[in-house]
C-alpha cells in the first residue's frame, strides 16, 4: 500500500468522505482505485441520506439502490413516513408502472401532502381513468398566517398550517388529493362528480368546514382565514396543470380585491390579466435595452423667426408603445419611473453629446421625470461631458411631477451649480399655477395649448387675461412659448399679444432629425413681429 493509498483509507476513517475522493482523483487508473472510489462515494451517500432522516427531512431520496450501507436507513425511513403515504394505491400504482422510487418521496416535509409534481401527475391520472366525469380544481390562500407568524411566532404558525390540513384530510379519499403547492397555499382536487354544480358544492363545502375552524393561540382565538380560488374540468380547462393554474389566478384574485371570499376562475379576467403581465414584461425589455428614441419639435423665437431650440419628445423604438404617455403610465403602476427616468438621461445625454456642433447656440428642452437626477454626483455617471451637454438644454418641468418643495430645492441647486435654464411646461392646467413661479423660479414658461387653441376667435376678457399675465412675466424676465400654435391665425394672433416663442404643428412636427422651418414662415414671424414693434411704438 502506497502514502496516496493509505491517505485514502486514512480520510475514510475518519469519516472524511469528500476528501477521500479527493485524494482517490491523484491515483493511477485499476481495480484498487476504483474499489477505493466506490467505497468513498458509497459512505458519502449514505451519510447524506442519514444526515437527511435525523434533520426531520423525510422526504429525502435515497441514493441509488444498489448502495449496500442504505439498506437499514430506507427501512427506517419507511418507518417514520405518514403511513398512508406508503398505502396510497394509486401512488405505489405509478410506481409499478414507471418504476421510480422516487415518486415515494414526493411530498411536502412538514405535512405530507402532494408536493406540486406529484398532485399534478396524480390529479392527471383520476382525469385519464374517468375522462367523462366533472372536477373541480381549488387553490386556498392562507391569509392570516403572516399574522400568526408575526405575533406569535413560526411554531404557533406551525399550528396554524397543521389545524388547516387536518381540515382539508377530512375531505380526502381516493378520488380527492391533497397538495401544498408553497408555503401559505394549499390546493385540493376531486373528481368524480355529475355536473359542475355539484363539484363547486364540494369546494363550497370545504371553504365553510375551514371558515368554521378556529384555535387558541397564546389566549387568543384565531379564525382560519383563506382566500380560495377554482376551476373545472373539463369546462374551465383538461389538463391538470392549466386547471391549477387557473385556480391559482382566481385565488389571488381574491386575495387581491376581496380577501376571505371564493372566486371561480374567469376566462376575460384572466385574459386581462395576462395581457398586463404582457405589457409588464414589454416594459421591462424596453427599459433593459434602452428601447426609446426621442423626436424634436422645433421652438421658434416669435421676434425673428429663428430657432430657439427643439423638445425633445420621448418616444419608444417598439410598436406596442404608440404613445410616450403609455410608457410612463405603465412605469408609474410597476413603480418604474426612476428606472425610467435613468434611460431617458442616458439616451438624451448620449445624443446631445453627439450632436453639440449641431446644436451651436440652440436648446434642447427635456422633460424631467422627477428632479433625482438634477445633482452633479448623479450626472457625472451618466455621462463624462455632463457640464456642457446641460448647458445646452432646457429643464421642463411637467404638470404631473409632484412633491413640489423637495423638487424647488434641487431645481435651484441645480440651477446655481450649472446655470442651466429652467421651464414650466403645460401652465395653467393641474399643478402647474402661479405658485410653481414664486418656488421654481423660471426662466421660461410654456403656456398651454388649451389657452392657445383658437386664440384668434377668443373673448376680448380672455386675451386680455393672457396679456395681462405675459407682461406679469415680462416683468420677471420670463419668456413665454405659446404652445400648439396650429393656424397661420393662431401665430398672428400670438405674436401681436406680445408671446416670445412658440411651437406647433404649423411651424413644425417633431422629427427624428432636427428639421429648419420653412423660408415663408420665418418672412412671415419678421413681418408680424416688424408690425406689432411699428403698432407699439406709435402708441
Amino acid at each position: 500500500m502506497n502514502d496516496t493509498e493509505r491517505a485514502v483509507l486514512t480520510s475514510i476513517v475518519a469519516g472524511h468522505y469528500l476528501e477521500a475522493l479527493a485524494t482517490v482523483e491523484n491515483l493511477e487508473a485499476g481495480e484498487d482505485t476504483d474499489l477505493l472510489r466506490n467505497i468513498a462515494l458509497s459512505l458519502s451517500e449514505a451519510s447524506n441520506y442519514a444526515k437527511a432522516l435525523c434533520e426531520g427531512r423525510l422526504a429525502a431520496a435515497p441514493p441509488t439502490h444498489n448502495n449496500p450501507y442504505c439498506i437499514t436507513l430506507k427501512k427506517l425511513q419507511k418507518m417514520l413516513w405518514p403511513s398512508e403515504m406508503w398505502n396510497d394505491h394509486t401512488h405505489k400504482s405509478a410506481v409499478l408502472e414507471h418504476g421510480s422510487r422516487e415518486r415515494y418521496f414526493d411530498r411536502d416535509i412538514e405535512t405530507g401532502l402532494y408536493s406540486r409534481r406529484a398532485f399534478l401527475w396524480n390529479t392527471r391520472a383520476l382525469i385519464e381513468d374517468a375522462p367523462d366525469e366533472y372536477g373541480i380544481m381549488f387553490s386556498i390562500g392562507l391569509d392570516n398566517l403572516r399574522y400568526v407568524n408575526d405575533e406569535h411566532g413560526y411554531e404557533s404558525g406551525d399550528m396554524y398550517i397543521a389545524k388547516v390540513v387536518e381540515i382539508l384530510r377530512l375531505c380526502a379519499g381516493d378520488s380527492v388529493l391533497l397538495a401544498r403547492p408553497a408555503g401559505d397555499e394549499f390546493a385540493v382536487y376531486a373528481h368524480g362528480f355529475a355536473d359542475e354544480d355539484s363539484a363547486l358544492d364540494f369546494a363550497q363545502e370545504t371553504r365553510k368546514r375551514l371558515l368554521n375552524t378556529t384555535l387558541e393561540i397564546e389566549g387568543e382565538t384565531i379564525r382560519l382565514r383563506t382566500s380560495q380560488g377554482a376551476a373545472v374540468y373539463p369546462s374551465d380547462a383538461i389538463s391538470s396543470d392549466v386547471l391549477l393554474n387557473y385556480a391559482t389566478n382566481a385565488m389571488f384574485s381574491v386575495q387581491n380585491f376581496n380577501r376571505g371570499t371564493f372566486l371561480r376562475f374567469n376566462p376575460e379576467s384572466y385574459r386581462a390579466k395576462a395581457a398586463m403581465m404582457s405589457r409588464q414584461e414589454r416594459l421591462d425589455e424596453l427599459l433593459e435595452d434602452r428601447r426609446i428614441h426621442f423626436a424634436f419639435q422645433p421652438i421658434v423665437n416669435l421676434h425673428d423667426g429663428s430657432i430657439f431650440g427643439y423638445e425633445a419628445l420621448m418616444r419608444s423604438t417598439r410598436s406596442d408603445f404608440p404613445s410616450p404617455l403609455d410608457i410612463l403610465q405603465l412605469a408609474e403602476v410597476q413603480y418604474k419611473l426612476p428606472q425610467l427616468e435613468y434611460i431617458t438621461f442616458l439616451v438624451i445625454f448620449d445624443w446631445v453629446a453627439q450632436h453639440l456642433g449641431l446644436l451651436s447656440h440652440k436648446k434642447i428642452f427635456f422633460n424631467i421625470i422627477s428632479a433625482s437626477y438634477l445633482t452633479k454626483e448623479k450626472l457625472c455617471k451618466i455621462h463624462s461631458d455632463y457640464a456642457n451637454i446641460v448647458s445646452h438644454m432646457v429643464i421642463e418641468i411637467t404638470e404631473t411631477v409632484s412633491n413640489e418643495k423637495e423638487i424647488a430645492r434641487c431645481i435651484n441647486q441645480f440651477r446655481q451649480d450649472f446655470s442651466t435654464l429652467i421651464a414650466i411646461d403645460d401652465f395653467g392646467v393641474a399643478r402647474s399655477n402661479l405658485y410653481r413661479i414664486v418656488d421654481f423660479r423660471p426662466e421660461i414658461i410654456k403656456l398651454d395649448r388649451f389657452f392657445v387653441s383658437d386664440i384668434d376667435k377668443a373673448a376680448p376678457d380672455k386675451k386680455k387675461l393672457i396679456v395681462d399675465f405675459i407682461e406679469f412675466c415680462h416683468s420677471r424676465n420670463i419668456l413665454i412659448v405659446a404652445e400648439g400654435v396650429e393656424t397661420a391665425e393662431e401665430l398672428e394672433c400670438i405674436i401681436d399679444m406680445g408671446f416670445d416663442l412658440c411651437q406647433g404643428f404649423y411651424l413644425g412636427r417633431p422629427e427624428f432629425q432636427l428639421q429648419e422651418i420653412k423660408d415663408e414662415h420665418v418672412l412671415m414671424i419678421r413681418r408680424l413681429a416688424a408690425a406689432t414693434d411699428k403698432a407699439k411704438e406709435a402708441s
